[in-house]
Formats: C-alpha cells, sequence, structure tokens
C-alpha cells in the first residue's frame, strides 16, 4: 500500500511523499480516499506531524557562541551559508536555490492539518464526539505552527501597527493550486489562532491520547497563554497559564540525574525523554531531533547566568569534554530530543513573568522558586526586591530553563527590545569582525524565502 502526499506550501508546486500506510491526505485520481474517522486520526500519527519548529533561529540570537574553527562543532568555517548569514547578520540569508526548512517544513504540516479540519467531520464509523475531538486536535496543531511561523517571519505584535504589519499567508484548506499569494496581516493571523484555539477547546480531550504527541486541555490552555504572552495580554496569558497547571502541574526533579558517560554523544546523561518525561505536555520534535546539540557553544552572558556548581541544567546539559575532545567552552551536548512544543517549566515561567508584571511580586517569586526546586541542588529560595527585581529574575530563569528551543529566545529578544529597560545589542565575532545587532533591527525578522517571493509576485518581501 501507498499514500501520496500532495503538499504545496511555498507555492513552488507539489512534494511528493510516499510510506507505506493506506491514508491519504488528499483527493487525486487513482488512489484510495480515507473514509473513516479512524485514518484522519491516524494522519496525527503521521511521523511529520511529530516535529516543528526548527533550531536554526538560535544564530541570530546572543545565546549561542562559534569560533572560527573548531574541532566539534566544526566552527564558523564549517557552517552552511545560510548559517553563516543568519550569524553575520546578513541581510540576505537564502539563495534562490536555498531552503528555507522552517517555511517549507510548516506549510507542509499546516496542509495535512487543513485536510483533517475540513473532512473528518464528514467521516464514518465514529460518534460526533471523536470526530469533533480529532478534528480539535488538527486546529490546535495549525494555531500552533501559525504562531511559530507570524512570529519568525512577521514584526512582533503590537496592537497599534498589528492591522498594517505583514504577517505570513494563510492557508486554511486543501487547495494546493493557489496561485500569488499574499501576506496576511499579524493581526489576521493571530485572529485566526485565537479562532482555532477557541474551537479547539470545546473538544480537546482531558488527557492525550495515548502520550503527549496527542493534544489535550492543558496544551490548548498553555499554547493560548503563549499567544497572549506574545500580545502583552498579560491578564489573559496568567488565567490561562493557571488553567493549564490546573489540568498538569508535573515537574521533573532534575537533581537525581547524572552525566553517566562523559564520553558518550547519545546517552551521555540519562534524563527521561518525550512521554517518559512529565513535563512534556504537548511534544513536537526538532527536524534534528537532537536540536542544537554539539552543534554550537553557550556564550560567554548566557553561561554566566547558570550557578555552575548547583544548577543542574548546567551541569547535565553543557559540557567541556564530549567524546575524546576537550573544549576550551561550553558546549551545548544534551543529546536529548528537544521538545519544541509546550511543556510545564515554560507555563510557570509565563505564570510568573505575567504575575510581576501585574504587580504581584511574592506570586512570581512563588511559581518561579517551584521551578528552581526541581533545577537547583540545594535551592535557597529567591526573594524579590519589589516588581521590577522579580521580573528580572522571572526573564533570566525563562533564559536558563528554555535555552535553544526553538526560536523562543528570537522572539523573546524580539518583544523584550520593544522595552526600553530590556533592550539590547548583539554582537557576535567572524573571523576577526564584530557584527552587530541593534535592537529593534528589522534583522531579527527571518526573510521570506526567495523561491517563495519568485513564484508570488505580490508577496510583500521582509526589509532586513
Amino acid at each position: 500500500m501507498r499514500t501520496i502526499y500532495k503538499v504545496l506550501f511555498c507555492c513552488l508546486g507539489i512534494l511528493v511523499f510516499t510510506s507505506c500506510d493506506k491514508f491519504l491526505d488528499v483527493r487525486p485520481k487513482g488512489v484510495v480516499i480515507p473514509e473513516k474517522c479512524e485514518h484522519y486520526e491516524t494522519l496525527l500519527n503521521f511521523p511529520q506531524l511529530m516535529k516543528s519548529s526548527d533550531s536554526y533561529p538560535n544564530y541570530i540570537t546572543d545565546d549561542v557562541f562559534l569560533p572560527q574553527k573548531d574541532v566539534v562543532t566544526g566552527g564558523i568555517e564549517k557552517l552552511s551559508l545560510p548559517l553563516k548569514r543568519l550569524y553575520s547578520f546578513e541581510s540576505e540569508v537564502y539563495g534562490d536555490g536555498e531552503n528555507d526548512k522552517l517555511w517549507n517544513n510548516s506549510y507542509n504540516r499546516i496542509y495535512t492539518y487543513n485536510v483533517i479540519v475540513q473532512e473528518v467531520l464528514g467521516s464514518t464509523d465514529a460518534t460526533e464526539e471523536h470526530k469533533n475531538q480529532v478534528r480539535a486536535e488538527a486546529l490546535m496543531g495549525r494555531a500552533f505552527e501559525y504562531l511559530t511561523l507570524v512570529n519568525a517571519y512577521g514584526n512582533h505584535y503590537d496592537p497599534a501597527t498589528a492591522a498594517k504589519d505583514p504577517g505570513v499567508p494563510l492557508l486554511l484548506d486543501q487547495n494546493i493550486n493557489k496561485k500569488d499569494l499574499k501576506r496576511a496581516s499579524v493581526q489576521e493571523v493571530y485572529d485566526q489562532i485565537k479562532a482555532d484555539l477557541n474551537e479547539a477547546a470545546k473538544y480537546l480531550p482531558e488527557r492525550p491520547v495515548a502520550n503527549a504527541f496527542r493534544a489535550s486541555k492543558p496544551v490548548g490552555f498553555g499554547l493560548q497563554a503563549r499567544m497572549y504572552l506574545y500580545m502583552g495580554d498579560y491578564q489573559k496569558a496568567l488565567e490561562n497559564a493557571r488553567k493549564s497547571l490546573e489540568h498538569n502541574s508535573n515537574l521533573l526533579d532534575l537533581k537525581p540525574y547524572k552525566v553517566v558517560d562523559p564520553k558518550k554523544y547519545i546517552g551521555r546523561i540519562n534524563v527521561p525523554q518525550n512521554a517518559d518525561n512529565p513535563e512534556n505536555t504537548y511534544i513536537r520534535l526538532a527536524p534534528y531531533v537532537f536540536g542544537l546539540s554539539s552543534s554550537v557553544y553557550g556564550s560567554e552572558e548566557l553561561i554566566n547566568l547558570y550557578d555552575k556548581e548547583k544548577d543542574k541544567r548546567f551541569l547535565l546539559y553543557f559540557t567541556r569534554r564530549i567524546g575524546s575532545t576537550t573544549t576550551e567552552y561550553d558546549l551545548w551536548a544534551p543529546f536529548i530530543y528537544a521538545n519544541m512544543a509546550v511543556a510545564t517549566p515554560e507555563i510557570y515561567l509565563i505564570a510568573a513573568e505575567c504575575e510581576a508584571r501585574l504587580g504581584n511580586k511574592d506570586k512570581a517569586m512563588s511559581y518561579l522558586n517551584t521551578l528552581r526546586d526541581h533545577r537547583i541542588i540545594d535551592n535557597k529560595p529567591l526573594k524579590a526586591t519589589d516588581e521590577e527585581d522579580a521580573l528580572r529574575k522571572v526573564l533570566d530563569e525563562r533564559r536558563r530553563e528554555m535555552v535553544f528551543q526553538g526560536c523562543t529566545r528570537l522572539i523573546d529578544l524580539k518583544r523584550l527590545n520593544r522595552e526600553p529597560r530590556f533592550a539590547k545589542t548583539i554582537v557576535h565575532d567572524v573571523d576577526g569582525t564584530k557584527h552587530t545587532l541593534l535592537p529593534n533591527d528589522p534583522r531579527y525578522i527571518l526573510p521570506i524565502p526567495p523561491t517563495v517571493l519568485r513564484f508570488n509576485p505580490n508577496m510583500i518581501p521582509n526589509k532586513r
């Protein structure tokens, strides 16, 4: 049996995937069409839908450091041209024949979600409740993809300009033959994300089906908390964070875990992964499942945020010895599956940030210290002198906890640069030349891929 997967997401043509499954995403002539609800539910378990986002936007940020030459990472001289351009803050990143996997893969997944959203309610052999649940999971997945895309390729949400700022194309059906696509505004994309999440909330199950690769109510609330945080609506972000934690507040205590073999890459540490980690509310893996493991060093500024003797995140995830090599800098080398989606630590941090911003420093520190109790050996609770102090402590913790997690740091830099007290300049040294990225520089926004622009002449490019 075979499945022909036809997908068009950068308006370039049709990408064809084959597999041994017998369920189809589209209705091309001469192939089997899904009819039962279980067929559409099977699509939710398709391997490509188990992945999301990408790790490469971290090369723009203040968390990554690379020497010019390096035996472990390859250094700057061994980077692909697009990554070198990102690290050097160049305006042009992709050549006409180069592939932006974040854009392409995201729209590939959106297409599959669109198929399920449009067709599953007409399927057979299932209750209406079951069909609505499958549809809700697809809506959740689509919302997750668009929230990543609009924040990677659009200006950060600003209520004063969002209706005019170019976002990303909104594709909401199965039509793969659309031509001359245009970018929806940032506001329109957020409105669609909100609509999808609100509709999904009605039917998501209390607990995930089988495991956390499938969506559930705490995921819906958690993603709404993230959305409202990015929008600057801290009251609604806090309300949804609280609801998410009411459903799942589990944290993994890292203190018992250790480096079991410093000479190894995979298997270097024994931290539980994927569904075995109770923190993972919703799992989506990086395209390269170990993310940036052994590809980058932590910047000096990032490394100095950690307690190098007591913070298990530093002790487990960074090293100066890998394989038979001793390094000069602290290498990012967890070699555990990178979850790009939703986990409880982020929800604790959203709740803490919102409490601090809303003037509740003690509640903010309570959320923060609950997380730190699971991360720091002999943790002594942090205290805040005022709301500003609490907020800064939360933001530092967010950086430590969510390091190299998809587009998170890039998005945080974009949103925090809007506040003069948090705005910062990033400097990367490339072959002895210092490259500078100022606050609110348009190069924080990823470029629309050139091939997309070539086939969509009326699409507005990002000015970088």
